[in-house]
Formats: structure tokens, C-alpha cells, sequence
């Protein structure tokens, strides 16, 4: 195949695409079109990749070509060089004598091969809403615990030095890269020892401070663990930031392997690597997902904060402040899904939007629901933070019964998940930065049960986030404790509602949950 080449003059960039055979026969066509170098030219881009084959002929026309840029003082780029002719480059040492680029997927598998991994959308955009704020804590995911009596120290630093040293997003550190200046990550980090301290009460009381500490995004660890002796007892604290590790990595995953290894039980499954499903994620994201991009833009399209949040009671004066309401849900345990067919997380979140729509009167609610996206059986054991926003759309028909909707909510949760990696676009540009959210979750408040070899650990400070980055509306969480109650908490900006109207909401919530248990009733009585 003979060398065709392609010419393209814009501005002070020159960029000549080749396709096919780089060899001595069609070397000198390249080396005749250099001898002609536009006036004002500053970089000349010469696109491979649909070179096929390159000689040795091809590389001494490429050494001309720099020499000539050189002359004129431009910039030579060698642009997106394929596999094979990338080996070439790899075996003869050219890479470091050529200035050689790669864009998109290309660029991707370079970067990983250097070490150098980008951010998940939903990293980005939670590293991006810390930095509203950075010296919040909103995004330390721990806890302080009292361990029994009995239990041996020096074990348990073994048993979580051993979960530490066998996933990789321990060892991950945010870095900028240095060439673009982005944020991205590597997965080559240290992880330190973690020793049995002996302390002081007065000296337990300053490392507790350490609740109330942002962490040190960039090149440092992004993770805590202190195992800790003084003369009230036996503590271990742990703190993880959001970015790297969701809640079920932390109150499930983390633990359950900690308490697996202090037991002496053998770990049989070998750790999956967070860095290969980051590296997987973006390659599928590289592909243009216009029909996914459309989904959101229409499950989001006319939000408005009058229809689709609860009624403002309060003069905004701008001034964003955090309050929050706790109640303790009477009407439904967990039991009741033990005997049902319905799906915990969508009767929730069913619960939620009906009770977002008896409190605004409105046929329709818009609500961004927080899942953990662990949908597969790999992605179920993996470390790391598996998090998705999904906004849920959803008309609001008197006429139906509580079945009927329970459905819709769960083939809208179904056809969300079938887009949830054209998410990318949603965080963004923040389209649902004013939806209330939903999440369900378990054993991850002050009330959460663990244990360690069947001993109980008691929870005794959750970190303090007294500063929060992300100035949200209403966050709807509600928890599920291991005795089978429940508890919502109701995390809203004091300076639109009142506490009134966020009690409001919560009894409606738990009024809406025990009407939904019986399945012919229809939505019209249940509104009313």
C-alpha cells in the first residue's frame, strides 16, 4: 500500500495525516513535503495512526523531519502511532529521542502503562464538591470504636494490616498528572504498618481531634487507622475518604474481611483490583453515548424547585446553613420484606416520592437516588467506591394502586441503572444539584451494630463534619439497623425550610411506607 498523506493548515499548526506504508519506497514522499514547511508554522502533527508498518527507512525520514522542524523552530509531534508501529518505536529506542502523543483510549493505555489511572466520573465530581469547602470533613467515612476486653490486639493489627495489603485502592494516591495538570490517581502507594498504640486519656483525647481533620488530598494516603490502648479500654478508629471507598466497602466489606482474618479463616476469593475496573470504566467511556447523555437530560428536563421540592417556609437570604431531623420510623421493619416480593431499596424509595408528592401536592417528582451500583457478583466484592446518583423521574397517577407504582418506580430504577455510565455528563455539569436525594442505607449511624469475633464493638463518634462542602437542599437518608428497625435522617438547608416542615416530610414518609404495604390501595386515598 502505497504512503498518502493528507495536509491541513490551521493557523500555526500544520498537521499531515499518513495512511499506510512508511518503508523505503514511500519514505522520500514524506521527506519531499517537509521540504516545504508553511511560513509561521510552529508545530507540525504528523497523525499515525493509520500507519501500518514502518522501516528503518521510515524512521531516518522521521530523524530528517526533526531536523527540518528544528530549522524553522517548530514543534514536531508524532500523533497516535499504532501497536505495531508503537513496538517499533518501544524496541529502537525512538520514544526518547521523538516527542510522541496520544489522545483518547490511546492515550489512556499510555497513561495506565506509566502509572497513571483518571478519575471515575463520580470521583471527580465528589473530589470537585469537597473543594467548595476544603477544609470539610463531609467526605470522612469512619468511625471511632470501643472493642471488648477480650480482644487481642496485636491479632486484630495483623488481621487489618492483612485487608490493607490486599486491595489496591489502599494503595491509591490522588496525583496531578504531569502533563495535563488533572487530577487522576496511581495505585502504587505505600501502605504503612498499622502498630498497637498505648495512650494516655489526655493523649486519646488529642488523636480523637483527628475526627474533626479534612484529609490531605494529594499524594498522601486517604485512608487512617489507629489501634489504640488507654486505661477507659480498647479503641479502633477508622477513616476513609469518600472518593476511594463507599459505605458498603467500609460497614460491609472492610470489617467483614477484618473480622475474617483475626478469626484465622481463609480468605479464598483473590482481591479484585479496583485500578483494572477504573481502567475498564473508562474505555467504555471513550465511546460517545449520546442516546444515554439524552436519558438524563430528559429525566431532568423542567425541574423546578416550587413543583418538585417540598414547600419553601422560610425567606432564603442566600444563606445556606445545615440542619437536620432524625425519626424513628414506626411503621414498617425489615421483617415485612422477608414475606414480600417487594425490593427493599425500590419500596423505599417509592415511599420517599410519594411523600415527596403529599407534601407538594404535585403529579410528578423528580428524586436523585444514591445506590451503591454493585450489580454484579464482582463488583459486590470489590474495594472501592461503587457509588451512583441516578435521577428518577416519575408522574404521579391518582388512579393507580400501590402495586402499580411499586412497579413503575422499579423498571425506572432498571431502565437508570441501563445508563448509569453515561453519568458522566450528570456530574459534570451538576444537572441534579438541587433534586432532593435518597439513599438506604445500613448499619452506618451511631446506632450500627458490628462485631468482631462474635464480641460486640460499640460506635462511639461518627467524624464531624462541622464544616459541609456541599451546600445540598434535602438529602433523605434513611438507615437500616441490624435489630430490623429503621431511621431516617433528614439533612436539609436551614435557611429554606423550618424544622416544622422537615417533620412534615418525615411523618408523611413513615404514613406513605405502612400505606404501601397493602397493595390494592390507590394512590389518590394514599395522597389524600
Amino acid at each position: 500500500m502505497s504512503l498518502e498523506i493528507t495536509k491541513k493548515l490551521m493557523g500555526e499548526l500544520w498537521e499531515l495525516k499518513l495512511a499506510g506504508r512508511l518503508d523505503a519506497v514511500e519514505a522520500p514522499v514524506l521527506e519531499r513535503e517537509l521540504d516545504h514547511i508553511p511560513e509561521n508554522c510552529k508545530t507540525i502533527e504528523l497523525e499515525f495512526s493509520a500507519v501500518d508498518y514502518i522501516a528503518s527507512a521510515g524512521l531516518r525520514s522521521l530523524v530528517l523531519a526533526r531536523k527540518k522542524a528544528d530549522k524553522v523552530g517548530a514543534r514536531l509531534l508524532i500523533k497516535d502511532p499504532r501497536q505495531s508501529v508503537k513496538e517499533v518505536f518501544d524496541v529502537t529506542g525512538f520514544g526518547n529521542i521523538m516527542e510522541i502523543v496520544y489522545t483518547g483510549q490511546d492515550a489512556e493505555v499510555q497513561d495506565t502503562a506509566n502509572g497513571f489511572y483518571p478519575l471515575r466520573p463520580i470521583q471527580r465530581w465528589l473530589v470537585d464538591t469537597h473543594f467548595n469547602k476544603a477544609n470539610s470533613t463531609m467526605m470522612n467515612v469512619g468511625a471511632l470504636g470501643k472493642l471488648d476486653d477480650s480482644v487481642d490486639m496485636e491479632r486484630l493489627a495483623e488481621a487489618v494490616n492483612g485487608v490493607l495489603n490486599a486491595h489496591d485502592i489502599f494503595r491509591c494516591r490522588l496525583v496531578f498528572h504531569p502533563d495535563t495538570g488533572e487530577i487522576c490517581q496511581r495505585f502504587d502507594g505505600s501502605v504503612k504498618k498499622v502498630v498497637v498504640e498505648t495512650l494516655s486519656e489526655e493523649a486519646f483525647a488529642q488523636r480523637k481531634l483527628e475526627l474533626e481533620k479534612p484529609f490531605q488530598l494529594i499524594d498522601r494516603p486517604l485512608y487512617r487507622i489507629y489501634l489504640m490502648v488507654t486505661p477507659s479500654g480498647k479503641f479502633i478508629y477508622e477513616d476513609f475518604y469518600h472518593a476511594i471507598l463507599d459505605g458498603i466497602g467500609v460497614c460491609v466489606l472492610f470489617w467483614r474481611e477484618m473480622d475474617m482474618r483475626y478469626q484465622g479463616r481463609k480468605i479464598r476469593r483473590q482481591a479484585g483490583s479496583y485500578a483494572e475496573y477504573v481502567l475498564e470504566e473508562s474505555r467504555k467511556l471513550q465511546q460517545e453515548d449520546e442516546e444515554g447523555h439524552n436519558y438524563w437530560r430528559q429525566q431532568l428536563a423542567g425541574f423546578d424547585t416550587k413543583k418538585h421540592l417540598p414547600p419553601m417556609d422560610r425567606q432564603d437570604d442566600g444563606k445556606w446553613h445545615e440542619s437536620q431531623v432524625v425519626h424513628d420510623i414506626q411503621n414498617i421493619r425489615h421483617e415485612f420484606f422477608r414475606d414480600s416480593s417487594a425490593n427493599e431499596h425500590s419500596f423505599m424509595l417509592a415511599g420517599a416520592m410519594l411523600a415527596m408528592a403529599k407534601v407538594t401536592g404535585e403529579k410528578e417528582v423528580i428524586m436523585s437516588w444514591v445506590h451503591h451500583a454493585r450489580t454484579s457478583a464482582k463488583e459486590l466484592r470489590l474495594m472501592g467506591l461503587m457509588l451512583n446518583q441516578l435521577p428518577i423521574r416519575s408522574a404521579i397517577d391518582g388512579a393507580m394502586t400501590a402495586a402499580q407504582f411499586l412497579q413503575v418506580v422499579e423498571e425506572k430504577v432498571k431502565q437508570g441503572e441501563s445508563y448509569a455510565h453515561s453519568l458522566d455528563e450528570v456530574y459534570k455539569n451538576d444537572w441534579e444539584g438541587e433534586c432532593a436525594s435518597f439513599i438506604l442505607q445500613k448499619n452506618t449511624d451511631i446506632k450500627a451494630a458490628f462485631v468482631l469475633d462474635g464480641k460486640p464493638i460499640a460506635i462511639q463518634e461518627l467524624p464531624a463534619n462541622k464544616i459541609s462542602a456541599a451546600e445540598n437542599v434535602l438529602d433523605i437518608a434513611l438507615t437500616g439497623l441490624d435489630d430490623g428497625s429503621y431511621t431516617l435522617t433528614l439533612t436539609y438547608d436551614g435557611s429554606r425550610y423550618s424544622e416544622v416542615m422537615m417533620q412534615r416530610y418525615a411523618e408523611a414518609f413513615d404514613e406513605v411506607l405502612l400505606a404501601l404495604q397493602t397493595e390494592n390501595r390507590c394512590l389518590a386515598e394514599i395522597l389524600s
